[in-house]
């Protein structure tokens, strides 16, 4: 008569190897998810950089002809007319949108979930032109 199924050495054997596949995947699983969320991090973070740009050109008058104007230190010693602001103002002014998977309105980390709206940017004009510096990794 004929053989019909598997013995329990050759299921023992499929489930050893799969096991071994499954080890060996799931480090490069974590390690690509890792790079995937630092880069939608770092993506996140040139989106709020450009709409402080943004926000600098259409106040540019307020930031450069302010009563009681601040100022900006570049590196080498520069000064530059500024305006602190946070990611609130953007998401309040309408110049970013808030995270679409959450029903609050915040704009999120991905990389541990916590909130950037307190977080702070300083938006300055350097020849007729506004820049951002974030003030946060």
């Amino acid at each position: 008569m004929g053989k019909k199924g598997f013995t329990l050495v050759e299921l023992l054997a499929v489930i050893v190897l799969i096991s071994i596949i499954t080890l060996i995947a799931i480090p490069s699983i974590r390690y690509a998810d890792k790079k995937i969320t630092q880069k939608n991090y770092e993506t996140k973070k040139e989106l709020i950089k450009t709409a402080a740009e943004e926000y600098g050109d259409d106040y540019k008058e307020l930031i450069v002809y302010a009563s009681t104007p601040t100022y900006y230190t570049d590196a080498s010693g520069n000064s530059y007319p500024s305006l602190t602001i946070t990611v609130r103002d953007l998401l309040r002014n309408g110049y970013i949108t808030k995270d679409t998977d959450i029903k609050t309105e915040d704009v999120l980390d991905p990389r541990d979930d916590t909130s950037l709206l307190d977080k702070t940017i300083i938006v300055y004009i350097k020849n007729n032109r506004s820049y951002a510096k974030l003030n946060f990794n």
